[in-house]
């Protein structure tokens, strides 16, 4: 139920004073030019990256604090009539500030959703070295399905969410492809019953496409999510087949058959110390299969995956402390800053050779890249929902707010009651929610954009979601890089449209 809001918004004051209104630089933005043109960001706005003009520029460079009159003595050659003509928009955006001016942007009021990670088996037909799930045969029961599909039920008959979405994981879901049918049809009544839809994606390793599925993918409009962590021999080495052989050539066997549907799966990358360095190479076939993605450090990197491994024991627990104590810095860091680097070097260069063809990526990079759990388009709390808005549901029916602790001690059965409820009332991995930022995170100007990272990553280092992600050094330098790939982006997209509004007035001429 998305509608169009607008915050508090003060009428401006009359125009003849707007010269005697001081004007300064909004603090902690990100700013730069691409192509000739000037773009900023606005951390803690909404979608607030934005192509300003040179005279825009220009007035939001030379404010200081003091009145427009005296900030355009500065600046030769600047007119007042062009300068006050830009002020609406570097008000709007939070670029510039002046006292009795709150000018906000209208925002979309957001979609209230419930995201349920549903881990329907054990099982998988890969055997990846690092995977932190402890493979068996097990998988969801009927008992547990009813139950969680009578939570679901319950979350949708509160009326506090639009839309609870489910993501079928495992192991691989696709081998539970029937069970996964039956429950999305059921839930999709239960919630209908309400008002509330139901929706869903499958998190799968891309080798297995059962008969049937993609049909009843499309029918359904679910979602696909692959995750991939190498070309060729990587993937290969990094997700071997059960039992021996290789897998890369069967993940290229189901991406051609989604694609040659009309299903473009989302790529899920996780980098880690075996594949960082190929990095770049995968980011270029991504690239020419015109496929979104997001990088992930999160669980599979060696320097912190000891915090979320599943398979470790109680012996192990002082070293996965240590593990994860040190921010990756130091030549690991470079190696990964390095790679990222070339990673972004081969998206911008895509963009402009697309451009330069007369072509359109299938997918926009703003719109659809993500690093981790990173947000720059909206400013967030916490890097995700868990304890709030998410939880993680266990083939035994043990409720995680992470679906990385499912097998943990401290888990909690599901209840025939509101996943709301249940989220909040989680203990296994208490406190969860952000309270107060660290110093150094309270100093930071990206801390709108990160808040921190894996709150699971913070609460076993330090016992708390307060503390640094130990990947602070790699988002330091990739957020700039991201906002500079977007800010490219919008450059190239408006040059198409106005060669293509060029182009349609010779025609008609």
């Amino acid at each position: 139920m998305s509608k169009e809001f607008t915050a508090h918004r003060p009428l401006l004051p009359d125009r003849a004073v707007w010269l005697d209104l001081t004007v300064r630089r909004a603090p902690g933005l990100a700013h730069g030019h691409v192509r000739g043109q000037a773009w900023l960001h606005n951390p803690r706005g909404y979608n607030a990256l934005a192509l300003v003009s040179p005279v825009a520029w220009q007035l939001w460079s030379a404010a200081d604090g003091r009145s427009v009159r005296e900030t355009l003595a500065d600046v030769p050659g600047l007119t007042a009539e062009r300068a006050l003509a830009e002020l609406p928009l570097l008000w709007r955006n939070g670029f510039l500030l002046t006292p009795g001016v709150d000018l906000q942007r209208p925002v979309a009021a957001p979609e209230r959703v419930f995201n349920a990670w549903l881990h329907l088996t054990n099982a998988c037909n890969l055997a990846c070295p690092y995977c932190y799930i402890h493979k068996s045969t097990d998988h969801m029961q009927g008992h547990v399905s009813q139950k969680t599909l009578e939570a679901i039920g319950a979350t949708a008959a509160e009326g506090r969410v639009d839309r609870i979405h489910v993501r079928f994981a495992g192991g691989e879901p696709m081998l539970q492809f029937s069970q996964m049918q039956a429950f999305f049809a059921e839930a999709t009544a239960r919630c209908a019953a309400h008002g509330v839809r139901f929706t869903a994606a499958v998190l799968t390793n891309g080798t297995l496409v059962p008969d049937g599925a993609i049909d009843w993918l499309l029918a359904n409009r679910v979602s696909v999510s692959v995750s991939v962590d190498g070309v060729g021999a990587v993937q290969d080495a990094m997700r071997p087949v059960k039992g021996g052989g290789q897998s890369f050539a069967r993940l290229e066997a189901g991406l051609d058959a989604y694609l040659a549907a009309g299903i473009r799966p989302y790529m899920l990358v996780t980098v880690g110390e075996s594949n960082v360095d190929g990095l770049a190479d995968l980011t270029e076939w991504l690239l020419t299969r015109d496929l979104a993605f997001r990088f992930s450090l999160v669980r599979d990197l060696e320097w912190g995956a000891g915090a979320l491994d599943d398979r470790h024991g109680a012996a192990d627990a002082q070293r996965d402390r240590e593990v994860v104590q040190t921010v990756l810095a130091g030549e690991p860091l470079a190696r990964v800053q390095r790679a990222v680097a070339r990673a972004y070097d081969r998206i911008e260069a895509h963009l402009l050779a697309t451009y330069a063809a007369g072509k359109r990526p299938a997918t926009s990079f703003r719109q659809s890249h993500r690093f981790c759990d990173l947000d720059l388009w909206r400013p967030i709390e916490q890097a995700c929902g868990a304890g709030r808005s998410y939880v993680a549901i266990a083939e035994t029916g043990a409720v995680s707010p992470c679906q990385a602790a499912l097998h943990h001690p401290g888990t909690r059965p599901i209840e025939a009651q509101s996943l709301l409820v249940q989220a909040r009332a989680q203990t296994q991995l208490q406190p969860f929610a952000r309270h107060a930022l660290n110093a150094e995170c309270a100093q930071c100007r990206f801390r709108a954009s990160c808040a921190g990272g894996c709150p699971l990553l913070l609460f076993r280092r330090e016992g708390h979601v307060d503390g640094r992600s130990p990947y602070c050094e790699v988002f330091r330098a990739v957020i700039p890089r991201i906002l500079h790939v977007a800010a490219l982006e919008m450059v190239l997209q408006r040059q198409a449209g106005a060669a293509s509004r060029e182009s349609r007035d010779v025609q008609l001429a």
